[in-house]
């Protein structure tokens, strides 16, 4: 039986979401133009889905009642490649120059602390209209389930790397690699591989064939604190000056792994299952046996072959963020680029940002952005530099989702502070 309490909460992590790669394009706006001890403060979510709109997700996560209209606009979505995602990222990072330390005049020590969110799934359109339609609309037909996918991970970075500053005719441009090491605190993925169910005309018989994998880490320990497994990754990134003063960026983040401890769940089945239903001779003698044979447990049992504790490995979702940037002149500026995230059910995102500056303290973004786990997406976003020591920043790469939340597919935003020393 489908827990939509348990999908809700797993939803509503989507809520308060987004990730690194990201922050690359949504943290920059007032360009360095010189090596410096700086901190910089962050939180960024995003979440966005093929099929279900703003208004349909909002209800089903905040509560509220999904209309007919809510649900007969959505099936008209569905097609063979339907999906939901989002990701969370609050982080904290210094840069600390070299130079007074070991000489070094073009090297930074980077450090922080990031927390990771994310969640993904691929679906059928079937299960899609099971879910919330139940299994009367299919009676007298079996309804497809298999390649059927979801993820979900959380966990704690405590990032150490190196930033190089190269400076070409009094511009400047970046390359680094920073180190993570992971604190593994939840993790649940889903994989069915083929599956139906098939409902009797009369609904008094059901057939379900199932063949799926399903993981999660210790579900005894949980919380902030929970510490169920390490890990590590790696991010990569560089920029190019173009002769003409154009910039191409270039990274990876989070190409890495994870490690899950012994009290992890494997669970596994490649069975069938066949339901016809209970005879009650007396309403009023319903005897402990009974009882029993009804129990999810007692369900459960006939849906596994394989149901045991151990550990096991996962790659990240690790993501491949490229872009180009063109300085128009002191006013305008326009960068394009291209982001993907593998290992999460994810479409290439194709975005385009055009920044204006108002004057050297404050400045917006423009943003037209299409793929991801939603569709086309419209964005805004203001900075403002405060003296010569902080930077603030506030934004939404979905402005769209709060103007028309019945025809958009995904909500975003972003904010942060940059103080320089």
């Amino acid at each position: 039986m489908i827990d939509l309490r348990k999908i809700k909460l797993i939803a509503l992590v989507m809520v308060l979401s987004q990730c690194s790669s990201f922050a690359q394009n949504n943290n920059v706006f007032f360009a360095d133009t010189s090596q410096s001890l700086n901190v910089l403060f962050g939180a960024e979510y995003v979440y966005g889905s093929s099929v279900m709109s703003n208004q349909f997700f909002n209800k089903f996560i905040f509560g509220g009642k999904i209309e007919r209209e809510d649900k007969d606009k959505a099936y008209e979505k569905l097609s063979g490649n339907n999906r939901l995602g989002g990701d969370l990222n609050y982080y904290f990072n210094v840069q600390i120059p070299l130079d007074t330390i070991f000489g070094k005049s073009t090297i930074s020590l980077v450090t922080g602390l990031e927390h990771v969110e994310h969640v993904d799934a691929r679906f059928s359109s079937d299960l899609f209209k099971f879910t919330f339609d139940g299994n009367k609309q299919f009676a007298g037909e079996s309804i497809d389930i298999g390649r059927t996918n979801f993820n979900y991970y959380k966990y704690q970075k405590l990032n150490i790397g190196f930033i190089n500053y190269k400076y070409f005719d009094k511009k400047l441009a970046k390359e680094g690699i920073i180190l993570s090491i992971i604190k593994a605190e939840e993790h649940k993925t889903v994989s069915i591989s083929e599956g139906s169910i098939f409902t009797e005309e009369l609904g008094r018989e059901i057939d379900v064939d199932l063949n799926y994998l399903y993981n999660a880490s210790d579900t005894a320990n949980k919380g902030i604190m929970a510490f169920n497994g390490v890990g590590f990754s790696v991010d990569l990134f560089t920029e190019f000056l173009l002769k003409n003063g154009d910039k191409i960026y270039a990274g990876i983040d989070d190409l890495g792994f994870v490690y899950w401890n012994s009290n992890s769940l494997d669970i596994a089945a490649d069975s069938s299952f066949h339901f016809e239903g209970v005879v009650i001779d007396n309403l009023f003698d319903l005897n402990d046996s009974l009882v029993s044979n009804l129990s999810q447990d007692s369900i459960l049992k006939n849906l596994y072959t394989r149901n045991e504790k151990k550990s096991y490995t996962i790659g990240l979702p690790a993501s491949i963020n490229m872009n180009y940037t063109k300085l128009l002149n002191d006013k305008w500026k326009v960068n394009v680029g291209v982001y993907h995230k593998i290992l999460s059910n994810y479409l290439p995102f194709l975005s385009t940002n055009v920044y204006y500056s108002f004057n050297k303290k404050l400045m917006a973004k423009a943003h037209i952005s299409y793929g991801g786990y939603g569709k086309l997406n419209t964005g805004l976003a203001f900075a403002k530099s405060v003296s010569t020591y902080f930077n603030i920043f506030i934004g939404t790469n979905n402005l769209e989702a709060f103007i028309t939340p019945n025809s958009s597919y995904s909500n975003s935003g972003f904010l942060g502070l940059k103080a320089y020393f």
